[in-house]
């Protein structure tokens, strides 16, 4: 009997204790709370109400005295408010879940208990919004968090970029290896990355100067690339070897530019064909050979030009100017030889004047003053054998009687007329 009364005592114990404890932060203190808008939208409630008949007043039942005979198990107790939390929770775990997700906001339950089903909608509602408030939240974390490493990475390279620029500017300008030259409000990790870049850039450039210097003077010696130990590195070295390269090329130029001038010299004096001993690159065999050619071309067209103008002072050929080299003379009398214009004076100017009562002269005879000399030197020469062939004939036509007035001057007015003709 004592047993059956203690498990009474003890449900009813529990019935009023879930009355008073469920429904946690849902219920004022009066057991009670209002329908939420999609409760109230699908019919499971209607403005505030109870769950468990809270809220009215209660008189306790009076005990009755025990009797022997044995007690019905009692049926437990229905409690709205134990169903409603359950759904609560069981909604508040999928909204929080689906609204993480950014999935469907007006899910509903699937549960046959009314009381269940609004828990569930209520729950839902209010999981839904704090998960997605809480991705939304990670999402800004996460956003700002990308767009400062962004802006870090862009600051660093940015600023590299700029270092390594200035840097390098900075050392062919002649400045200092820390003159920067950024702007003091840029970051922090924009003047770090410029500054490092700067001074490497500095230093490089540097470097590459020093090597390439190298390179240059080894190549104005030598034509084997020796790289030094100091610029074994890969842009080092490209560089000690541009510099060896434009060595050797500066070297080259000046060496076949005085190989040509003496070729020349050779040349133009006629001397014998010798290459010097120190011409030891072909390109430099045959700057001695081309100068050689170029000089002695030179000459010859002088030899020959002297020996063209020599045709307008000399009626016959005469070789004063050469005759100790051979190949000179040869030249010069090509050249006497070559003038055609004298050979025409010389064929026709004395015939003409022989013929002619008075002074005539081509225009095409009359290249220089010593073509006119040579010419008028023959016409006067043909004029004198004309005068004294008319001469021999007035004295023979004298001697018979044949003429009484003799021809004397005839000579003298050709020279005057001569002279105003060629003025």
């Amino acid at each position: 009997m004592k047993k059956w009364s203690l498990l009474f005592v003890l449900m009813l114990f529990f019935s009023f204790n879930l009355n008073a404890e469920a429904h946690s932060g849902r219920t004022d203190s009066n057991g009670g709370h209002n329908c939420s808008e999609k409760s109230v939208a699908k019919g499971l409630c209607t403005g505030y109400h109870y769950h468990n008949g809270g809220g009215a007043s209660t008189t306790p039942k009076t005990s009755q005295p025990s009797t022997s005979t044995t007690p019905k198990v009692q049926e437990p107790v229905y409690n709205p408010k134990v169903y409603y939390d359950n759904g609560y929770k069981a909604g508040y775990s999928k909204g929080l879940e689906q609204g993480y997700r950014d999935g469907d906001d007006s899910m509903e339950s699937a549960d046959s208990n009314d009381d269940f089903v609004e828990g569930w909608t209520d729950g839902y509602e209010k999981g839904y919004a704090e998960g997605l408030k809480k991705k939304e939240a990670e999402e800004k974390l996460a956003r700002e968090k990308k767009e400062a490493e962004e802006k870090l990475a862009k600051d660093k390279k940015e600023g590299a970029e700029k270092g390594r620029v200035d840097g390098k500017a900075a050392f062919v300008a002649g400045k200092a290896v820390d003159a920067f030259t950024h702007e003091a409000n840029n970051s922090e990790a924009y003047i770090k990355a410029y500054n490092k870049t700067f001074i490497a850039s500095w230093e490089t450039a540097k470097n590459e100067e020093v090597c390439f210097e190298e390179g240059y003077n080894q190549g104005m010696k030598q034509d084997e690339v020796v790289v030094s130990e100091d610029c074994k590195e890969e842009s080092f070295r490209s560089e000690f070897e541009q510099g060896h390269k434009e060595g050797v090329e500066e070297r080259d130029t000046k060496e076949i530019e005085k190989l040509t001038q003496q070729g020349e010299v050779a040349g133009y004096e006629i001397s014998e064909l010798v290459v010097p001993e120190g011409a030891v690159k072909p390109s430099y065999q045959t700057a001695f050979e081309k100068g050689y050619e170029a000089g002695k071309t030179k000459r010859q067209e002088e030899v020959k030009v002297e020996g063209y103008e020599s045709a307008f002072k000399q009626v016959d050929f005469v070789n004063e100017a050469y005759t100790d080299n051979e190949v000179l003379g040869t030249w010069y009398k090509e050249g006497y030889e070559s003038n055609d214009i004298a050979k025409e004076i010389k064929a026709n100017a004395q015939t003409l004047g022989e013929e002619s009562d008075e002074y005539v002269i081509a225009e095409e005879y009359q290249v220089n003053e010593d073509s006119i000399s040579l010419y008028d030197s023959l016409f006067e020469q043909g004029q004198e054998i004309k005068e004294q062939r008319e001469t021999e004939q007035r004295n023979l036509m004298l001697a018979v009687g044949a003429i009484g007035a003799p021809a004397a001057g005839g000579l003298y007015f050709w020279k005057r007329k001569r002279k105003n003709k060629v003025q």
